[in-house]
């Protein structure tokens, strides 16, 4: 963002601290109403399309269709995770937001470790799960979930979804800051809570690695 000129339009739920730090590297911030849907006018993407359409040059990085979000996961953090445990990976957790995390983890982990599970994380009131629910619903966590299918998710890819709670994801996020000194936020609770409950009962040579994508400096 730093030097060029750069407009991003965010939901209100969106934390202050988020829009503090772009504004403070020149960004402009617009925000947009939360009840909003995908396909609306005011929603996020509409606006940015509407900005797109009104300003000469502009151009959207789109990371919901933009195939460079999974590559990059792809290409390097599920690498970093096969490394990390010499190849035995037995089950990932990983929260679903464009879906470009998941997917490009799970495509390249199933390429070199074909038995890993992978597990994806959903919030209550998000459709990524099960498209085919329709409804949608207000939750807290932000950076997963949505009320429509991003390109960059290929659900083919995930073996199960487990879906997640504001008040699981807070309280575990808290856990994670108060006991073992991890400064994360709402969607790595998501994250772990899940990876929790994959874990119960398994053996203890079992790994099961969980994404933590998030800071608690975004939400202070």
């Amino acid at each position: 963002m730093h030097n060029f000129k750069c407009i991003i339009v965010m939901p209100v739920k969106m934390s202050k601290e988020k829009a503090l730090t772009m504004e403070a590297l020149g960004s402009i911030i617009v925000r947009t109403p939360n009840e909003a849907a995908f396909d609306s006018a005011f929603s996020h993407i509409g606006v940015a399309l509407r900005l797109q359409s009104e300003i000469p040059g502009a151009i959207i990085l789109d990371q919901y269709r933009n195939m460079g979000n999974p590559m990059a996961h792809y290409e390097q953090t599920a690498e970093e995770i096969i490394d990390a445990l010499d190849g035995k990976v037995d089950y990932v957790v990983v929260g679903a937001g464009t879906g470009g995390t998941v997917t490009g983890i799970a495509k390249k982990i199933k390429d070199k470790v074909p038995n890993c599970v992978v597990v994806g994380v959903d919030p209550e009131g998000s459709i990524l799960a099960d498209p085919s629910q329709g409804e949608v619903g207000f939750y807290e966590v932000e950076g997963v979930g949505y009320d429509f299918v991003p390109g960059t998710l290929n659900r083919s890819v995930v073996d199960r979804w487990l879906k997640s709670t504001d008040k699981e994801s807070f309280e575990i996020a808290r856990d994670l800051i108060m006991k073992e000194g991890i400064l994360c936020g709402g969607s790595s609770g998501s994250n772990v809570h899940a990876a929790l409950e994959v874990a119960r009962g398994l053996p203890a040579d079992k790994n099961v690695v969980a994404i933590l994508p998030d800071g608690i400096r975004n939400y202070l």
